[in-house]
Parts: C-alpha cells; sequence; structure tokens
C-alpha cells in the first residue's frame, strides 16, 4: 500500500531546521549601561553591521571591543560581551546571508567575541544573557 503523504512529510521533517532558521532570533536587549538617559547614544545598527562583518581573525573584534569600552568605561566585561552578541543577533536578523546563522557560524562568533573580552573563556560567574541556540 501506497503512502502519498510520506515524501511529504519526508520533505518537512528534513526541512524543518532551514524554516526554524528563517525565523527572527530573539535577540537580548542591551544592557543600562548602553541604554541609560545620561548615557553616550548607543547605534545598535551600526555595531551590528560592524560586528556581522568582521574577520573572525583573532583582532578585528578585539578592536571593536576596546572601541566599546573607551565609548562606555563604565561597562563591565560581562556588559561588552553581551552587547556584542547583541549586536551579532541584530545582524542576523537583518542584513546577513543565511549560511551566516549556521551554529558553527554562531559558535565561532562566540569564541571570537569571549577572546576579544575576556582574552579566553569567560570566568565561570559570567552568565549568557540569551545566547543564540539555547546555550
Amino acid at each position: 500500500m501506497k503512502h502519498p503523504l510520506l515524501p511529504l512529510l519526508t520533505a518537512l521533517c528534513l526541512s524543518a531546521p532551514m524554516l526554524a532558521s528563517a525565523q527572527p532570533l530573539d535577540c537580548p536587549a542591551p544592557a543600562p549601561v548602553f541604554t541609560a538617559a545620561d548615557a553616550e547614544p548607543f547605534d545598535l545598527s551600526q555595531l551590528a553591521k560592524t560586528v556581522g562583518q568582521a574577520e573572525l581573525d583573532g583582532t578585528s573584534l578585539r578592536k571593536v571591543a576596546e572601541d566599546i569600552r573607551a565609548d562606555y568605561p563604565e561597562a563591565k566585561d560581562a556588559d561588552v560581551a553581551d552587547i556584542m552578541i547583541t549586536a551579532f543577533c541584530t545582524y542576523l536578523n537583518t542584513d546577513a546571508p543565511k549560511d551566516h546563522r549556521s551554529e558553527s557560524n554562531v559558535r565561532a562568533f562566540e569564541s571570537e567575541v569571549y577572546d576579544a573580552v575576556f582574552g579566553g573563556a569567560p570566568d565561570q560567574s559570567y552568565e549568557k544573557q540569551g545566547w543564540l541556540y539555547g546555550n
């Protein structure tokens, strides 16, 4: 007996990860240090482009982190890492090519951010704020 819906069901099951990745990501909100009334104006869309187009070369994101620290000296390392992650999430929702949403690309970005901000893996007390893909 033939099951006419089996090929359709198979196609839907195989395409489900692709459909899910096309959905907008729920990006974490910027920390209060960046949104306070007396803070320097913060341009999340510009930071999103900057981090999204940065080379994962061990130095590009370090420069971004240094610039954030210079503009927001009261920001803690965790705030800097979180805003870079929020910006990357925003980039993935707006300007990114689809292949940038791959889990391997996201993990590579995460690793580069931690190297740039913490000089390696973050301290165990660092709580990831809404990181992508259920980390």
